[in-house]
This record gives C-alpha cells, structure tokens and sequence, in this order.
C-alpha cells in the first residue's frame, strides 16, 4: 500500500461516519485520488457507496466507506508508528 492510500485511508477513518468523498471533475477528467481509492477498494479496505449530489449545484461527489479491514489496517499501522515527542 502507497503512503498516498494510507493517508486516504486515515482521513476515512477520522471522519466521524468513517467515510471519505471525492467530487466529480469536468468530463473526461478524473480526481487524482480515484485510482488510490479504487486501489483500496480492490484490497477490502472501503467500500463503495454510491454517488451523492452535493450542496452546490452541479456538485457530485463519490463515497466511500471505510470497512473493518480498512479500520483494523489503519489501528495496526498506527500503533507501528513511532509516538510523537515534545520537543525539548
């Protein structure tokens, strides 16, 4: 798993309903986070939920949902880095 999947990964599992969104570009344009997301989609680690229009018009967004592997990957990988210290 990239770093990138792994940030995309801890930003679902910080949101408060576990879930992560990217918004639609113009035709033919693609989010630079789609492939990441679908990446962890394909390892078991969110799941898609489908499109939703968002609050301005002409605003798309997919959702996606962090799953119990997912949140299992993120505490493991948490736990496996190094604590932060004040400095001194």
């Amino acid at each position: 798993m990239t770093s990138e999947e792994q940030c995309l990964l801890r930003k679902a599992a910080a949101d408060p309903k576990g879930q992560i969104a990217i918004k639609h570009h113009r035709h033919g344009e693609r989010h630079p986070d789609r492939d990441r997301l679908v990446a962890l989609f394909r390892g078991g680690y969110l799941a898609w939920q489908g499109e939703v229009m968002g609050p301005h018009i002409g605003g798309t967004f997919t959702v996606w949902q962090i799953t119990s592997a997912g949140r299992a990957f993120t505490e493991r990988a948490g736990s496996a880095r190094p604590e932060a210290r004040p400095l001194s």
